[in-house]
């Protein structure tokens, strides 16, 4: 069916709209949304949102070309989705930091905490230095880390302790309390 008249059943708010919308664009939308997830599940939930926000959007919106529209609205949820994905794995990471972090630590100015850090990094051997970057600026898995290291996983999880624990000491020599 045309796209023009997927979207009068649209304004008619006729259900075979989305059927019809599916039949046309959705092998299209999957492939993008997976482009951009990486993942076949997310471009699926990505379409679902996309199938639905056409269907809340349309009324009022009237688009000449509901394959560019319904692209542009997969693709927003898919880097939408990649997004929040990323936020929630460096929120995982940084979790690991909390016995070095104190409550104060959040009040300071972002320039005074990386001021802080900086000081401790000069403090590292720089294999250290690295692995602590990859894992903590990189967001990078322990695996990973290992691989590019060419040492075990067992052996990066315990540097990464130990740093942690001297980060620790270094921030309440300097004054923070932990």
């Amino acid at each position: 069916m045309e796209d023009a008249k997927i979207v009068a059943l649209f304004w008619q708010r006729d259900e075979r709209a989305i059927t019809e919308f599916e039949q046309a664009h959705k092998r299209l939308c999957l492939s993008v949304a997976r482009d951009i997830t990486g993942d076949a599940s997310d471009a699926e939930e990505c379409f679902a949102d996309t199938c639905l926000a056409v269907w809340n959007s349309i009324p009022p919106e009237k688009p000449e070309s509901l394959r560019a529209y319904a692209l542009r609205i997969c693709k927003n949820f898919a880097l939408n989705l990649v997004k929040a994905k990323s936020r929630q794995k460096r929120s995982a990471i940084l979790v690991e930091l909390d016995e070095c972090i104190s409550d104060s630590l959040p009040d300071m100015e972002p320039q005074a905490i990386g001021a802080l850090i900086d000081a401790f990094m000069e403090t590292l051997p720089k294999r250290e230095a690295v692995i602590f970057v990859r894992r903590y600026n990189c967001s990078q898995p322990v695996k990973d880390i290992a691989a590019v290291m060419g040492i075990t996983e067992n052996q990066v999880s315990k540097i990464l302790q130990k740093l942690r624990k001297k980060l620790k000491k270094h921030l309440e020599k300097e004054g923070i309390r932990v």
